[in-house]
């Protein structure tokens, strides 16, 4: 009889310990989903339209941005971005390592950055091309994987950057100046490794590694209208010597189509945000960067009326 007993016990005891398992430990990730990677932010990339973003250097307006994403006849897709910033304080963007061949104090800076995805959607390549003043020519970053790792190579400046870096094949890799599109799927509690590429870094190194939650819901407003977002907030590597603060890197508000309406940036002590364009606006970004490069799209330029 008393053997019966601890039986039934050990088999309480073993359900009991089941329950809790599953409740804490299986049901949060059954709920909260997949976390963003790849596949899951380019898979419809043949329905996404061009995107235009408004720029602001700590609030104050300082340029444009134009984010495409496009399905090509070989299966691959091109993740596009074009950055037009006006008036930089360039000693506060500028490395270290790049301020002695820079003489402004202001300037210009263009940026243009393609992603290539493969069919399997997987990671396939990586170019980015800034102009900064006082280079006597473009910042060229290319990357492409190799056996899991993700190779950099820079070159147009003189500067010993660390250029091997291994990211997971599936990782959202993306670079500081380049816009998010789209992040779908989100839920609160969500935690990712983002893999960041930034030419700007305070380091010999043009890759960092940060980490990603959704960190609760926040009501923004967004083309006069007030909108219900999920907040991505990025941080430093808690292992690295610049994440131990944990102070945020970047923020992302999305909302509930997974569409990115806002996104902040960290660079040094300054902040830049993207503030997502409606449609009519995008169209007019995208005209205004034909007028500066009609090489850049596909289209005629306008032309200027001369009567």
């Amino acid at each position: 009889m008393e053997q019966r007993w601890s039986n039934v016990v050990i088999v309480l005891f073993w359900l009991a310990t089941m329950t809790w398992l599953v409740v804490e430990k299986v049901l949060p990730g059954l709920q909260q989903g997949e976390p963003p990677n790849i596949r899951s932010v380019y898979a419809a990339a043949d329905r996404e339209p061009q995107v235009g973003w408004k720029v602001s250097w700590n609030q104050q307006d300082i340029g444009w941005a134009l984010s495409n994403m496009r399905r090509i006849s070989s299966g691959m897709t091109e993740v596009h971005s074009q950055v037009h910033l006006e008036q930089i304080p360039l000693d506060q963007v500028v490395p270290a390592l790049l301020r002695p061949q820079v003489r402004k104090l202001f300037g210009q800076i263009d940026a243009e950055s393609r992603l290539e995805i493969d069919p399997l959607n997987r990671l396939a390549g990586f170019r980015s091309v800034i102009q900064v003043p006082g280079l006597p020519e473009p910042l060229i970053i290319e990357g492409a994987p190799d056996n899991g790792r993700l190779k950099l190579h820079a070159e147009g400046a003189n500067i010993p950057w660390l250029n091997d870096w291994t990211i997971p094949a599936d990782s959202l890799f993306r670079d500081e100046l380049s816009p998010q599109m789209t992040m779908p799927g989100l839920r609160v509690g969500q935690t990712w490794t983002a893999p960041l590429c930034n030419p700007f870094s305070i380091s010999h190194s043009l890759m960092e590694v940060l980490q990603a939650s959704v960190e609760g819901h926040e009501l923004i407003m967004w083309n006069g209208t007030p909108v219900d977002t999920l907040l991505v907030v990025y941080r430093g590597d808690p292992g690295s010597a610049f994440g131990a603060s944990r102070i945020p890197r970047g923020k992302l508000w999305v909302d509930r189509d997974g569409e990115v309406l806002r996104q902040e940036v960290s660079l040094f002590n300054s902040h830049v945000a993207f503030e997502r364009m409606n449609e009519k606006e995008s169209l007019e970004t995208a005209r205004t960067a034909l007028r500066l490069d009609p090489a850049a799209g596909n289209e005629t330029p306008p032309q200027d009326d001369e009567n």
